[in-house]
């Protein structure tokens, strides 16, 4: 070969080896875009999901409220019915109460004291 050969066959071979090096840049550079875009849509998926769970948490969280505040108005009714059930069906002694018993003790102690 001469030496003319040799120096094309080596410009040659550089410059295939140099489209070869730009071709896996680009194969790099594309694998990097791809990968960075799956991210951002992973990113955005993980984002709505919980942006979904706290509304359904807030959600639960004000039901759960309601259902306790309705709880509380039952219990609420239910003491207040019972406290008023028990004082319809107490005897709060009175005044003339007293007085009444006070004379039947007296007019016990009268007969026990005649025997």
């Amino acid at each position: 070969m001469k030496t003319k050969d040799v120096v094309e066959n080596a410009f040659t071979v550089a410059e295939n080896m140099t489209d070869k090096y730009w071709d896996m840049w680009m194969v790099g550079l594309g694998s990097v875009s791809w990968s960075q875009e799956q991210l951002d849509s992973m990113l955005k998926k993980y984002n709505e999901q919980i942006k979904t769970a706290r509304e359904e948490n807030i959600k639960l969280v004000e039901e759960m409220i309601q259902q306790v505040k309705k709880n509380q108005a039952q219990m609420q009714n239910m003491l207040q019915e019972a406290v008023k059930a028990a004082m319809e069906n107490i005897e709060v002694p009175t005044f003339n109460t007293l007085d009444e018993l006070q004379k039947k003790v007296d007019e016990i102690s009268k007969k026990v004291e005649q025997l």
